[in-house]
């Protein structure tokens, strides 16, 4: 999967991929393998040669947590970069779409919200990454048609943004 990653402020793309417990990520010319566990819910662990980084998101502030130092890290798939499978609006209305088969493991907000623009409305959980699928405007949330554990496919509506 093509990703584009914002962390400390720099852009930077790259191509994500996992089999099993292996993720390998290119960024330009270098590329990184990894093998990845989650040894308690919220902690990754990835083992990268002989180093090992102890990894937490905090997906309130878009941070993650390695080693003890804080990381604002954003990535987005392409597609979901570019509004193809993220949201689309219609007649005021944005329509949140997956943006990859994966599972929904976390909502942010409840049905009813106010929202504001690019803020996260929930999780979904895809090769072991965490995309978080934000809302592209400003609004309420008149629908929440997924629920936390549920399994989702691309493309298939989660939430609707008045």
């Amino acid at each position: 999967m093509k990703v584009d990653f914002e962390i400390d402020g720099r852009s930077i793309a790259g191509e994500l991929s996992s089999s099993g417990d292996k993720v390998s990520l290119r960024l330009g010319d270098r590329i990184w393998e990894a093998d990845v566990t989650q040894p308690e819910p919220g902690l990754f662990v990835l083992l990268l040669g002989n180093d090992v980084y102890r990894c937490t998101p905090d997906l309130a502030s878009s941070e993650v947590v390695v080693n003890g130092r804080r990381i604002r890290v954003v990535a987005r798939d392409r597609w979901q970069a570019a509004g193809r499978t993220s949201g689309s609006a219609t007649d005021g209305r944005a329509v949140l779409s997956a943006p990859m088969p994966g599972k929904v493991v976390r909502i942010l907000v409840e049905a009813g919200a106010g929202i504001e623009e690019h803020q996260g409305v929930l999780v979904v959980e895809a090769m072991k990454m965490q995309n978080e699928v934000s809302s592209p405007k400003a609004g309420r949330v008149v629908e929440l048609r997924v629920r936390e554990g549920q399994t989702v496919n691309a493309g298939e509506v989660l939430a609707v943004i008045e």
